[in-house]
C-alpha cells in the first residue's frame, strides 16, 4: 500500500531536465547541477502541477483498459455478479470458494487504487503546501487544478469503498514506510469522497483542460452517487441536476445521429438506424472518435486509448501481453474456432459437432487457415477448417479468446427473468436489446445462422442417443458455455480481426448515467413520478416503451441500468453501496434483509441472475455449494424439449462477499495497528 514519490518524480524530474538542458548554452551544460528527487525539487510550476497530475489520468487507464485478457480487469464492472460471469466455471468469480484474502486479484486492485490515492496526494500536497512560489496561470487555475487533483482521490477512494469497505484515509502523500495504518469504516471513507467531490464541483473547470480530462461534470456525478451512499438525497438530486441541466457545461443524450458512421443507414444486417428507431444509442459504441467529447455531448469521462499508435508503445494496455484493447474478444463467443469440439464415430469418422459449415469456410476461402477441414464428408473437402476468430460478414474482432459470458436474463428470450420481455403485445422494441445491439444469431465463418447448426447439434444428439455414436454426438455444457450472443457496444462493424484497429474507448462516466442516479435519488425521496419521467428520457431515445411510477423500485432501477450500462457501468460499486447500508432505506421492499451472514443486495441479485454453469455435473456443482432450482421459463414451460427439467444453478457466493477481503499482505505488514479482516473471509 505504500507507494514512495520516486516513480513520479522521476517522470517529472526526466521532463525538466529535458526543458532546462533545451534553453542552456553549451558551457552552461557542462555545468554540474543538483537536482533533489523529491518535493522540494519539483512541483515548482503550473506545468509540472499538470504533470503530477496527468499520473493520475493513466493510472486510472491502467485499471479501466489494464490486462482486458484476464477476469480482474473487470472486476470494476462486476465480473460474477448479476449481469456477466467467467467463461471458467471454476475461478474466483465463478466459484466464491475460490477467491480469499490470498488471492492476488484482490492485491492487485488494493494496490493499484492506493497507487493512485498517492499520486493524487502527491499533487494536493505540492498545490496546497508551495502556495505563492508556484506561479499560476491565474488564481481560478490553481483551485481547478486543485479539485481536478481532489476529484481523482475521491473517485479512488470511492472505488475502494465499493471493494474493500474498510480502508485508511491518507490525506497526504507517503514517502516513508509505514506499518500502522488504522482502517476507517466505509461511511466515513464516503464522507471523505463526499468533502473531496464537493469540492471538485465547486472549483473544476466546465472544460477540459486537454482532451480526455475531467471536468465539472464529472465531479457532480461522482457527488451525486456519493450523496445517495449516504442519504443526502436532495443534494444528489441537485447535483445530478446541475449536469443534466446544463449547468456544469454543455453535456446532452444524444438523440439524433452523429459521429463517423452518422450516414449509415442500416446496420450489416439491414436493420434501420433511424434516429427514432435509436440510431443515436448505436453510434455511440463506433469507433473513428465516437466516444470523446465534442462530437458526443453525453460523454462526460471516456478512458483514452492511443488507437494507431501501437508501433510506439502506445494504446490502453499497460500489463506484460500485447497493447491492445479486446474488449470485443472478451465479450464474444469464439466456439467456432478450433476449440476440441472435433469427435469421432464408432467407425473412426471424424465429425464436426456443429456441422462442417460451421466449422469450415466457404469452398476457395482459407480465412488465414493452413489446415484443410477435418471432417471427412463431402461437403467439406478442400474447405479450409476455422482457427480464427472472424465470422462470415468480416465480422473479425480484437485478440483474446471470450472470458465473459452474459448472465441468460440479459439475452436469452426464454429466460424466466428476461430483460427486454415486452409488457404488451405491440409494444415498441428497445434498440438496446434488439438485433442491432446484440446479435443472438450470428453467421458463422461457413456462412450459415449460429441458431441453425445448434439446432442440428441438438438433434444428432438426440437421434443418436442409444447408437454406438452417442459419446460423439453429445452436447455438453461445456460445449455451450461459450454459445453467446455478440455485443455490438464492444464491437465495431468492422475491424477486420486486427486488435491494432480496435478503437473503442471505453466509457467511465456517461450522462445516461446521471439520469439514473438523479431517478434513484427521487425514488429514495418518495417521488416515483419524478423517476420515471427520467428513466423514460433514456427509453425515449432507445425507443422502448414508457415506464410508469407503479414500476419503479431499485429493481426496476437495477435493470434499467443494465439495459443502459451493460459492460460500462461499475456494477461492483452500485451493488455494494445498495448493501447493507443503513442509509439505503428505499430498497427495503425489494431487499429488507441485508446482513453478512444470510443475504444483502448484491448477493441476492447474484443468486438470481448470475451465470449457472451446467457444464459441470451435479455432483461437482454440489460440492462447491451451488444448487439446482427447478425454474420454468417465462412462457410457462416446465421442461426442455428433451423432457429435462428446466432450471439453473445458483451462485454459491456467500452473504459476505458483497466486499472484497483485505489482502493478507496488507494486513500481516501492518505490524503497529490491528487491521481486521472483512466478516467471512
Amino acid at each position: 500500500m505504500k507507494v514512495t514519490k520516486q516513480i513520479l518524480g522521476i517522470i517529472a524530474l526526466g521532463a525538466v531536465t529535458l526543458t532546462q538542458t533545451a534553453c542552456q548554452s553549451d558551457s552552461d551544460f557542462l555545468k554540474e547541477h543538483s537536482y533533489k528527487n523529491d518535493d522540494s525539487g519539483m512541483f515548482n510550476t503550473q506545468n509540472e502541477i499538470e504533470m503530477g497530475i496527468n499520473s493520475c489520468y493513466r493510472q486510472v487507464q491502467y485499471l479501466i483498459l489494464g490486462q482486458t485478457h484476464g477476469y480482474h480487469s473487470y472486476m470494476l464492472q462486476g465480473v460474477g455478479l448479476d449481469t456477466f460471469g467467467e467463461t471458467n466455471n471454476n475461478d474466483h468469480f465463478s466459484n466464491w470458494k475460490n477467491y480469499t484474502s490470498a488471492s492476488g486479484y484482490a492485491r492487485h486492485w488494493y494496490n493499484e487504487v492506493f497507487y493512485l490515492v498517492n499520486y493524487a496526494n502527491t499533487a494536493i500536497d505540492a498545490i496546497e503546501t508551495k502556495g505563492d512560489a508556484i506561479k499560476y496561470s491565474s488564481d481560478a487555475k490553481k483551485e481547478e487544478l486543485l479539485g481536478e487533483a481532489r476529484f481523482f482521490r475521491g473517485w479512488a477512494y470511492r472505488v475502494l469503498a465499493g471493494m474493500f469497505g474498510n480502508v485508511p484515509i491518507l490525506e497526504h502523500h507517503t514517502s516513508s514506510i509505514e506499518m500502522g495504518y488504522k482502517p476507517n469504516t466505509r461511511e466515513e471513507v464516503w464522507q471523505f469522497c463526499y468533502e473531496d467531490f464537493k469540492y471538485a464541483a465547486e472549483h473544476m473547470s466546465k472544460t477540459e483542460r486537454l482532451k480526455g480530462c475531467v471536468t465539472r461534470a464529472a465531479a457532480d456525478h461522482m457527488l451525486a452517487e456519493i450523496c445517495l451512499d449516504l442519504g443526502k438525497f436532495d443534494e444528489a438530486i441537485t447535483a445530478a441536476s446541475r449536469v443534466i441541466d446544463g449547468d456544469d457545461g454543455d453535456y446532452h443524450l444524444m438523440i439524433t445521429r452523429f459521429g463517423t458512421y452518422a450516414n449509415q443507414a442500416t446496420d450489416r444486417h439491414g436493420h434501420s438506424l433511424a434516429a427514432d428507431k435509436g440510431g443515436a444509442y448505436w453510434d455511440l459504441f463506433r469507433k473513428g472518435g465516437n466516444q470523446d467529447y465534442g462530437t458526443n455531448k453525453e460523454a462526460i469521462w471516456t478512458s483514452q486509448y492511443a488507437y494507431g499508435h501501437y508501433s510506439t508503445g502506445g494504446s490502453g494496455d499497460g500489463w506484460w501481453r500485447m497493447r491492445n484493447n479486446t474488449y470485443a474478444g472478451d465479450f464474444m463467443g469464439n466456439s467456432v474456432r478450433a476449440n476440441g469440439t472435433n469427435r469421432q464415430k464408432a467407425d473412426g469418422t471424424k465429425i464436426y459437432l456443429f456441422t462442417d459449415d460451421a466449422a469450415c469456410y466457404p469452398a476457395g476461402v482459407k480465412g488465414g487457415s493452413t489446415t484443410l477441414g477435418v471432417s471427412a464428408t463431402a461437403i467439406a473437402a478442400g474447405r479450409y477448417y476455422a482457427n480464427n476468430t472472424r465470422d462470415s460478414l468480416d465480422g473479425g474482432y480484437a485478440y483474446g479468446s471470450q472470458r465473459l459470458i452474459p448472465c441468460r436474463y440479459i439475452f436469452d428470450p426464454n429466460d424466466p427473468n428476461y430483460l427486454w420481455a415486452k409488457s404488451k403485445e405491440g409494444d415498441k422494441e428497445d434498440i438496446r436489446g434488439s438485433e442491432t445491439m446484440i446479435e443472438r444469431d450470428w453467421y458463422t465463418p461457413g456462412g450459415v445462422k449460429w441458431s441453425k447448426c445448434y439446432e442440428i447439434a441438438k438433434r444428432n444428439q438426440w437421434k443418436n442417443r442409444d447408437t454406438a455414436d452417442k459419446d460423439a454426438y453429445t452436447l455438453n455444457g461445456g460445449d455451450t458455455i461459450q454459445l453467446t450472443p455478440r455485443f455490438w457496444k464492444f464491437a465495431n462493424q468492422s475491424n477486420g480481426g486486427d486488435p491494432k484497429s480496435y478503437d473503442y474507448e471505453p466509457y467511465i462516466i456517461r450522462l445516461a448515467e446521471t439520469y439514473l442516479l438523479r431517478a434513484e435519488a427521487y425514488l429514495a425521496k418518495g417521488n416515483k413520478e419524478k423517476a420515471a419521467d427520467d428513466i423514460n428520457v433514456l427509453r425515449d431515445r432507445a425507443n422502448a416503451p414508457h415506464c410508469s411510477a407503479a414500476d419503479i423500485n431499485i429493481d426496476y432501477i437495477l435493470d434499467e441500468r443494465a439495459r443502459e450500462l451493460f459492460g460500462e457501468e461499475h456494477r461492483q460499486i452500485t451493488l455494494n453501496r445498495l448493501s447493507c447500508n443503513p442509509n439505503a432505506t428505499y430498497i427495503s421492499d425489494c431487499y429488507p434483509t441485508q446482513n453478512t451472514t444470510e443475504t444483502n443486495t448484491l448477493v441476492e441479485r447474484v443468486r438470481k441472475y448470475g451465470v449457472s454453469y451446467t457444464n459441470w455435473t451435479k455432483e461437482q456443482n454440489e460440492a462447491i455449494g451451488r444448487m439446482w432450482v427447478d425454474e420454468a421459463n417465462r412462457f410457462g414451460q416446465q421442461v426442455d424439449e428433451f423432457g429435462r427439467k428446466l432450471g439453473r444453478y445458483k451462485s454459491n457466493i456467500a452473504a459476505y462477499q458483497y466486499q472484497y477481503p483485505i489482502p493478507d499482505d496488507v494486513i500481516k505488514s501492518n505490524s503497529g495497528a490491528e487491521y481486521p479482516q472483512n466478516p467471512g473471509y
